[in-house]
C-alpha cells in the first residue's frame, strides 16, 4: 500500500515538473510559457537547459546555452520566445559595450538571433520582413567577422530573391555565398549553394547542368555524413531523374533521401521525395498509393507552414482526383491550389492551377468557368514566357559561375582523397594538381576567347590594313586615318560600351539597348568609312561625335554631361575626318575620368574661313593627369600627345594647309579646373587641290 501511494506521488511530481511548472518568468526567463501545451519532451529540454542557464556564470555560457535550446526544441511556439531573450541581452550588452574582443563574442549571438527571426518569417512566407532580418544578421556577422555566418545569411537571402523571382539579384548572392563557403571551409555551405544553382539551372530548362550540380552536392554531403543534407540532395537529384523518365533511379533515390530525412528529423524536408514517389506511382496507374504520398506533403507543409509546398500537393492531389474520375474532389483541391498560389504570387504553381480546373470544368460541362480559367491559363502562360526570355540573358553569368565553382571544387574533391590515402597517393596529387590548373587555365582562356573573339578579328584586321599601309608608304593619310580608327576603337573604349549595354539588358530595358546597340553599330560603321576618305562632311563629323559622346555618357550615366554647339544652319563643307575626336577621348580619359562628379565636357565650333573647334573640360587638368600617369608607372602617351600631333604634320605637307592646335590649361585661385583645347581646321579646297594635281 505504501509502495502504491509512493509511485501515486512520484507520479504527480513528474507530471507537475513536465507543463504545470512553467509560470515562474524569473526562471524560465519567459512569460506564457505556462500557457503553451508542451510535449513530455519539450518539457523536459526546456527543464534541463533553464537548470544548465541558471548554474552558468558568464554571460557568453549562457547565451550558448539558449542556442542550444532553440536548436534542439521543434515547437514554433517556444524558441521564438528563447530567440527574444538572446536579442534583447544581445542589444542591451551591445549599446554598452565598445571593447572589439568582447563585442565580436556577442555579434556572433547577435546575428544568430536575427537568423532566427528571419528563418521563422520565412517559413510563414513573408519574404520582405524575412529579408530585412537576414540582412541585420549579415551585418552583425560582418561586423563579427564571422565568414560561415556570412555565408549562410547570402544564402537565406538568396533563397527568397529566387522565390520572389529576382534571378539576377538570387544569384549575385548566391555567388558571395559560394566564395565565402570557399574561403571558411564551410562544406554543407558549398552543398547547399550546390542545390540551389541546380534549382536555378533546372528553372531555365539547362537539366544537364542541373544534374552536375545536384550530383556534387550529394557527394558533399555523403564526404562530411550530413544525413539531413543527403537526403535533401538526393530527393533533389531524384526530381531529375523522373523528369527524364529514369522512375528506377528516381525511385531509388527518393527512398533513400526521404529515410535519411526521417532520420535527421527534417519532416519537412521530405516534400520533394514523397511528390516524385507519388508522381511515380500515378504513371505507373497506382492511384491509391499516390493519393497516400500526396496527401502526406499537403500534411508536412500545413505543419510546418509552409503554403508554397502545400500547393504543390494539393495540386498534385487535383490531378490524381481527376484521373480516377473523382471531379469534385479535384475541384476543391485544385481551387485551393488555386487561392493560395494567387494570394502568395506563385505564377507557375497559379498557372498549372488553372489550367486544371479548365479541365475540369470542361469534363463536367461547366463551359462558362472553363472558358474563365483556360484563359487565365493562356494569360499566365505568355506571362511565363516573357519572363523566361528575360531569364536567358542570365544564362551566361549563371554558366561561368559554374565552371569556377566546379574548377573548385574539383581541386578541393582531389585534395581530399589524397589525404585518405596517404603518403602512397602523393605523386597522383602533383598530377592532379596539375591537371586541376591545366583546367583552370583552359577555362579562363576559354570564357575570355568567348568575349574578345569578335573584338579580336577587328583588330587583327586594322593591324594587317595598317601593316599594309606602312609598307607601301602609297598613302601617308590613309594610314594615319587607320591608325585613328585603332586609337578610336581601342578594347577599353568597346569593352566599356558593350559592358554598359550588357547591364542594360540584364535590367530588362530592351528599348534602351536596343537603341545603345544601334549606336554602338553605327560609330563603328562610319568610323570604318571615314578612314577610307581624306575628307568628310562637317555634318557627318558632328553626328559621329555626338553618337560617340552618347555612349561615353552611357558609362559614366547620371555623372557625365556633355554639349555640342554649331551653327543651326550647317555649311555644306568638308574636313579631315577623325581629326577632333581624339582630343575629346583624351579630355574623358585623362581630365574627367579621375574626377568622381560633375564631369562636363563641352564642343564649341564656329565656322569662319576655318572651322574653330573649342573642346573645354571640367576635369583635374593636365599637371595632375600627368601626375596620376607617373605614379601608375605608366609608358602610355596620350594619343593626342605623339600620334596626332603626327598626323597633322603628315595632312599640312600633304594637302597643304595649316591646321592650328593650341592648348590652355583652366585654374582659378591658382587651382586647376579644367583644359581647353582650340582647333582652327581649314576647310577642303577641291577646286586648288585639282588645279595643283593637274
Amino acid at each position: 500500500m505504501k509502495a502504491t501511494f509512493s509511485a501515486i506521488l512520484l507520479l504527480c511530481f513528474f507530471c507537475a515538473v513536465a507543463q504545470n511548472d512553467f509560470s515562474d518568468p524569473d526562471y524560465f526567463l519567459v512569460e506564457s510559457l505556462d500557457q503553451i501545451q508542451l510535449s513530455t519532451e519539450d518539457s523536459a529540454l526546456v527543464q534541463s537547459k533553464m537548470s544548465l542557464y541558471h548554474q552558468a556564470k558568464q554571460d557568453t555560457s549562457r547565451l550558448a546555452i539558449l542556442e542550444d535550446l532553440i536548436d534542439e526544441c521543434w515547437n514554433d511556439e517556444v524558441w521564438p520566445l528563447y530567440n527574444d531573450v538572446i536579442l534583447r541581452k544581445t542589444n542591451q550588452i551591445l549599446s554598452k559595450t565598445q571593447e572589439s574582443t568582447l563585442r565580436k563574442k556577442y555579434l556572433y549571438y547577435h546575428g544568430v538571433a536575427y537568423a532566427n527571426k528571419g528563418y521563422l518569417h520565412d517559413i510563414q512566407s513573408d519574404f520582405e520582413r524575412a529579408e530585412l532580418h537576414y540582412q541585420k544578421a549579415l551585418e552583425a556577422f560582418e561586423e563579427g567577422g564571422y565568414e560561415e555566418g556570412q555565408g549562410k545569411m547570402l544564402y537565406a537571402i538568396a533563397l527568397i530573391n529566387e522565390e520572389r523571382g529576382r534571378l539576377q539579384a538570387a544569384i549575385d548572392f548566391y555567388n558571395q555565398a559560394l566564395r565565402l563557403a570557399e574561403t571558411s571551409g564551410d562544406s554543407s555551405g558549398l552543398a547547399n549553394v550546390d542545390i540551389s544553382l541546380g534549382d536555378v539551372h533546372s528553372s531555365l530548362g539547362n537539366q544537364a547542368e542541373a544534374l552536375k550540380h545536384y550530383q556534387r552536392a550529394l557527394l558533399i554531403a555523403q564526404r562530411i555524413r550530413d544525413k539531413r543534407l543527403e537526403g535533401f540532395a538526393s530527393t533533389t537529384l531524384a526530381s531529375v531523374y523522373f523528369s527524364q523518365k529514369d522512375y528506377l533511379q528516381a525511385q531509388r533515390l527518393s527512398l533513400r533521401g526521404v529515410q535519411l530525412l526521417d532520420e535527421a528529423r527534417a519532416g519537412a524536408d521530405k516534400i520533394n521525395g514523397l511528390d516524385v514517389l507519388g508522381k511515380i506511382a500515378a504513371s505507373r496507374g497506382h492511384l491509391d498509393s499516390a493519393e497516400i504520398y500526396f496527401t502526406e506533403i499537403v500534411q508536412l507543409a500545413e505543419a510546418a507552414n509552409r503554403p508554397q509546398d502545400a500547393v504543390q500537393g494539393l495540386l498534385s492531389l487535383a490531378q490524381n482526383d481527376f484521373n480516377r474520375g473523382d471531379f469534385a474532389k479535384a475541384e476543391k483541391n485544385a481551387n485551393e491550389a488555386y487561392q493560395i498560389s494567387k494570394v502568395l504570387g506563385l505564377k507557375h504553381k497559379q498557372s498549372k492551377a488553372a489550367g486544371l480546373l479548365g479541365e475540369i470544368y470542361t469534363t463536367t460541362k461547366k463551359y462558362e468557368k472553363a472558358n474563365q480559367y483556360l484563359l487565365e491559363f493562356n494569360n499566365l502562360k505568355d506571362t511565363l514566357r516573357n519572363e523566361s526570355l528575360k531569364n536567358q540573358a542570365l544564362e551566361q553569368a549563371i554558366s561561368y559561375e559554374y565552371e569556377k565553382q566546379q574548377a573548385l571544387a574539383e581541386a578541393d574533391f582531389q585534395k581530399e582523397i589524397a589525404v585518405a590515402q596517404e603518403q602512397e597517393a602523393r605523386k597522383n596529387v602533383v598530377i592532379q594538381a596539375g591537371i586541376a590548373i591545366l583546367v583552370l587555365i583552359s577555362i579562363g582562356l576559354l570564357i575570355n576567347y568567348k568575349r574578345l573573339k569578335t573584338i579580336r578579328k577587328q583588330k587583327e584586321e586594322l593591324d594587317e590594313a595598317y601593316h599594309e599601309l606602312e609598307l607601301s608608304k602609297n598613302d601617308k593619310i590613309l594610314a594615319s586615318n587607320l591608325k585613328a580608327l585603332q586609337a578610336q576603337m581601342n578594347p577599353h573604349f568597346i569593352f566599356n560600351a558593350l559592358n554598359s549595354i550588357q547591364t542594360l539588358v540584364l535590367q530588362g530595358n530592351v528599348d534602351s539597348s536596343y537603341d545603345y546597340i544601334n549606336k554602338f553599330a553605327t560609330l563603328i560603321r562610319e568610323t570604318l568609312n571615314s578612314s577610307e576618305q581624306e575628307y568628310i562632311s562637317l555634318k557627318k563629323e558632328i553626328e559621329t561625335l555626338e553618337t560617340y559622346l552618347k555612349l561615353e555618357k552611357l558609362r559614366f550615366r547620371e555623372d557625365f554631361d556633355f554639349e555640342i554647339n554649331y551653327p543651326t544652319e550647317i555649311p555644306e563643307r568638308e574636313i579631315p575626318p577623325m581629326l577632333i575626336q581624339p582630343f575629346i577621348e583624351n579630355a574623358v580619359k585623362h581630365g574627367l575620368f579621375h574626377k568622381e562628379t560633375d564631369r562636363k565636357l563641352q564642343v564649341h565650333m564656329q565656322v569662319e574661313d576655318a572651322l574653330i573647334c573649342v573642346i573645354e573640360d571640367n576635369g583635374i587638368g593636365r599637371k595632375a593627369a600627368q601626375k596620376i600617369n607617373q605614379q601608375r608607372n605608366t609608358k602610355h602617351q596620350s594619343y593626342a600627345i605623339s600620334s596626332i600631333k603626327k598626323r597633322l604634320n603628315m595632312m599640312q605637307e600633304k594637302l597643304k594647309i595649316t591646321i592650328g592646335l593650341e592648348y590652355e590649361d583652366l585654374e582659378e585661385n591658382g587651382i586647376a579646373t579644367g583644359t581647353r583645347v582650340t582647333l582652327r581646321i581649314p576647310f577642303a579646297d577641291h577646286s586648288s587641290n585639282i588645279s595643283a594635281q593637274s
